[in-house]
C-alpha cells in the first residue's frame, strides 16, 4: 500500500489592499482649490473686499468682485475679506508659499470657507 497522500498546503491568501489615506476636506464635498477665488456672480457689490485691498480684490464688467492681483495681497487679507463677505463668495484658497500670515490659526479660519 502507498504511503497517504500529504494534504495540499493552503493557498497563500492575497494581501489586504491598505487603506486609501482621508482626503484632507473629508468634512466637504467640494476640492480644496488652490489658489484664492470669488464666485463672482454671488457677489453683491458691497466694496468689503475692495475697501480691504483694491489691488487684491477689482470688480469686473458686472461690478462684481474677482481677484485681481492675488500677490498684491495677503493670505490674511483674503480670510478678512471672506469673513466680512456678506455673500459668503470669497474663498481664500491654500495660502501662498511664503506668506507670514499664513499662521495655523489663520489657516483654521481659512477652512470654513472652502
Amino acid at each position: 500500500a502507498a504511503p497517504p497522500a500529504a494534504a495540499p498546503e493552503p493557498a497563500e491568501a492575497a494581501p489586504e489592499p491598505e487603506p486609501e489615506p482621508p482626503a484632507e476636506e473629508e468634512d466637504d464635498d467640494e476640492p480644496l482649490l488652490e489658489g484664492p477665488h470669488v464666485e463672482s456672480m454671488l457677489c453683491t457689490s458691497c466694496n468689503e473686499c475692495i475697501n480691504l485691498n483694491p489691488k487684491l480684490f477689482t470688480y469686473d464688467e458686472n461690478k462684481q468682485a474677482r481677484i485681481g492681483d492675488e500677490a498684491a495681497g495677503t493670505f490674511a487679507q483674503l480670510v478678512a475679506a471672506a469673513e466680512k463677505c456678506p455673500a459668503r463668495c470669497i474663498h481664500p484658497g491654500k495660502p501662498r508659499a511664503g506668506d507670514d500670515t499664513a499662521t495655523p490659526e489663520m489657516v483654521q479660519r481659512a477652512a470654513r470657507f472652502r
